[in-house]
């Protein structure tokens, strides 16, 4: 299914799941919310932009949590965007930043239904290479893959003639 051609905004908060390759005796499962959003399509061209309030992140451990909130508040301003282009939603290449971090990103966005409202599942991934997390028992990582999913609703906000 692909969308029309117009211009869609976030139309209700949406939310991005992450979920990390085994690092040391655990992989982490979180849940973000997405807080803004754009799609643009013109001329077989797509441009995609979302906004994730990494601050108010969940992994659904009380332990783990505020650990994380403080590593994404001490290096960002609380909020990761991505942002890319492609030549349809279904292969869109850009990069997800959130203060000094940026990475390159690649996302599938398929529509599942049609109309005015867009709602856009979400698929991706990432590797990151060397890094260091300040959380308990983590230190150092040699490599950590970080799967993305989720489901953006966007509705209309104009349509190209």
């Amino acid at each position: 299914m692909a969308a029309a051609d117009g211009r869609w905004t976030l139309a209700s908060q949406s939310t991005i799941s992450l979920k990390t390759s085994r690092i040391g005796l655990l992989s982490v499962h979180a849940h973000a919310p997405v807080i803004d959003g754009e799609v643009s399509i013109a001329d077989g061209e797509v441009s995609l932009e979302f906004v994730v309030a990494i601050n108010q992140v969940s992994t659904g451990n009380p332990l783990l949590d505020p650990e994380v909130h403080a590593l994404v508040n001490s290096g960002s301003d609380g909020t990761l965007t991505f942002a890319g282009s492609g030549a349809s939603l279904s292969e869109v290449v850009g990069h997800a930043s959130a203060g000094n971090v940026k990475v390159p990103l690649e996302l599938a966005a398929t529509p599942t239904s049609e109309g005015d409202e867009l709602p856009l599942e979400l698929t991706g991934k990432t590797t990151f290479h060397d890094i260091h997390l300040p959380l308990p028992g983590m230190g150092h990582i040699n490599h950590v893959d970080i799967d993305i999913e989720g489901l953006v609703t966007l509705m209309r906000a104009t349509a190209n003639s």
